[in-house]
């Protein structure tokens, strides 16, 4: 029985350790309600901030977040912003708004809905992030689209980061 102990302990620790949250609302005419799938993931990669401007480099969060068993699937590349506590970032910028976005503050730079597929073009928003470590974010999104569907989303998940000094299991670029 003692020796099964580590083993239970073990088990009770990683339990809960896969990303948490929650996503409802709609999708055009879709409704999603469910949460956030085990097959999300995370990676945390050096980028530039603006391709024209490879000399701001800054962490970028590519997530890929799957709701309610799949029936949201997002693809997102978040430019993190300079702070660490949690940053609402708007949703949804003009060409203009983007250009005019320092790196410190955050951009969403890639927002994809793989499904439903027939999703209506984004209006605006807002997506919030913390880094809260190395490997780890945490935040929600509101999302609204032309159509007027919306969605409210809340993530925590960890990943892996391929920032050089950023981790200790630092792997190099991917």
């Amino acid at each position: 029985m003692v020796r099964f102990l580590p083993c239970l302990l073990g088990a009770a620790l990683l339990t809960g350790c896969g990303p948490q949250g929650r996503c409802e609302g709609t999708v055009g005419g879709t409704p999603i309600q469910g949460e956030l799938d085990g097959d999300s993931m995370l990676s945390i990669v050096p980028s530039t901030f603006h391709p024209e401007h490879e000399t701001a480099w800054v962490r970028a969060a590519r997530l890929q977040l799957f709701y309610g068993d799949n029936a949201l699937r997002l693809i997102a590349e978040v430019k993190l912003p300079a702070e660490q506590d949690m940053t609402d970032i708007p949703l949804g910028l003009s060409e203009d708004e983007w250009s005019q976005r320092r790196p410190q503050d955050g951009a969403v730079s890639i927002w994809k809905l793989q499904t439903p597929a027939d999703a209506p073009p984004l209006s605006g928003g807002t997506f919030s992030v913390r880094f809260t470590d190395a490997n780890h974010l945490e935040g929600k999104f509101d999302a609204r689209f032309e159509d007027g569907s919306r969605l409210e989303c809340t993530y925590d998940i960890h990943g892996k980061n391929y920032v050089p000094g950023d981790d200790p299991t630092y792997g190099g670029l991917p």
